[in-house]
């Protein structure tokens, strides 16, 4: 399939979105007071809309770029890597500062973790939420999701590019490696990957119902939340389930399931808006592009900077002017890191296409 403009226009602008209410909650969590903004609330959920947004986008870069394995692994390491492997070192460099400085405790700052190369050479490889695996990087809790994608990533190329004599066999040391956790919301991006290659088949809706299921996907989200329904399942599940607790960050994954089918709803029922709504994010998408175009560091870079800020400069007065004087200035660092990490995506693809002598023909999302 071929995304349609408006609908790319508007992925973009809630790709963007989804990593703003991550920092927003981030924010609020380090004591920067973000609550006054109701998006804070989100952050979790945007997670699950990363995650059907991956897979709706992969499936259709991938398709488009004619199935070939080199162009799926440097595109999938560049586009990783190109911010990844920059966060490390930016969150390594920091957390090695601050421990020198003033020796904080996890208390103090909740991401933070003493020094160790196995946190390290773990989060390089996106190990960190594997099986049994107690590695973390400091000072950036939000990465636990990056690992996630990743093995989802190595699964779907296994299943696209091994041959079938070996693909089982492959699937299963993947699985093996990513571990329960990992594969408990797998079926997330899943979604995503089903709703790209059964978009032609989708049948044409009315307007009315388009807009009934745009907004009624909202709503179950917003409600979802604000219920605390996903807590109390999590809770009772963790309390009567032997082992569940190694689930990590998958333990909200019955709720998790039911926002993801609201994400593919939202964006099927997209298609199918009138025109002239449409057209809105048509004459944006200059704008919602570049706002996409530094999401991805947005994600990985944010968290070892509102933990810093809360650390030395807590919003105690509960100040909208100075959150809104630390969010600006948390984007505008973000924008220019951006600049030497995925807009410099041409580079780090080009890079890996002759280092290792791979194609490099597919369009890299």
């Amino acid at each position: 399939m071929r995304l349609d403009r408006s609908l790319s226009a508007y992925l973009d602008l809630l790709r963007f979105v989804a990593a703003l209410a991550v920092l927003l909650g981030h924010m609020e969590q380090d004591g920067l007071y973000m609550s006054w903004m109701p998006l804070f609330a989100f952050s979790h959920e945007a997670v699950i809309i990363f995650f059907v947004m991956s897979g709706f986008i992969i499936y259709t870069s991938t398709l488009n770029s004619g199935r070939h394995w080199g162009d799926y692994a440097v595109a999938r390491v560049s586009r990783v890597y190109s911010v990844a492997l920059p966060a490390v070192i930016f969150s390594l460099f920091l957390s090695l500062t601050v421990a020198y400085a003033s020796s904080p405790t996890e208390a103090q700052l909740s991401n933070f973790r003493p020094f160790s190369l196995w946190d390290v050479s773990s989060s390089l490889l996106f190990l960190n939420e594997a099986f049994g695996n107690k590695a973390g990087l400091s000072l950036n809790g939000p990465y636990w999701s990056l690992c996630y994608e990743v093995w989802y990533y190595v699964i779907f190329g296994v299943f696209l590019f091994v041959r079938n004599n070996q693909r089982a066999f492959w699937l299963a040391a993947a699985a093996i490696v990513a571990g329960p956790a990992v594969l408990a919301l797998f079926p997330i991006w899943i979604m995503g990957a089903l709703l790209a290659a059964k978009w032609e088949k989708f049948p044409a809706i009315t307007q009315r119902v388009a807009w009934a299921i745009f907004l009624g996907s909202i709503a179950v989200i917003i409600l979802i939340n604000a219920s605390g329904v996903g807590t109390l399942i999590r809770v009772y599940l963790h309390d009567h389930v032997p082992g569940f607790w190694r689930l990590g960050s998958s333990q909200k994954l019955l709720t998790d399931y039911v926002t993801g089918i609201a994400v593919v709803l939202h964006i099927v029922a997209f298609s199918s808006l009138n025109a002239g709504f449409k057209a809105f994010f048509l004459r944006f998408e200059k704008i919602f592009k570049y706002l996409a175009g530094f999401s991805f560091t947005l994600y990985l870079f944010h968290r070892p900077l509102t933990q810093l800020a809360g650390y030395y400069m807590p919003n105690t007065e509960a100040s909208i002017v100075r959150s809104l004087f630390v969010l600006f200035a948390i984007l505008l660092m973000c924008v220019i890191i951006s600049y030497g990490t995925e807009r410099r995506l041409g580079f780090w693809r080009a890079f890996l296409a002759k280092r290792f002598g791979l194609a490099a023909g597919s369009r890299v999302v």
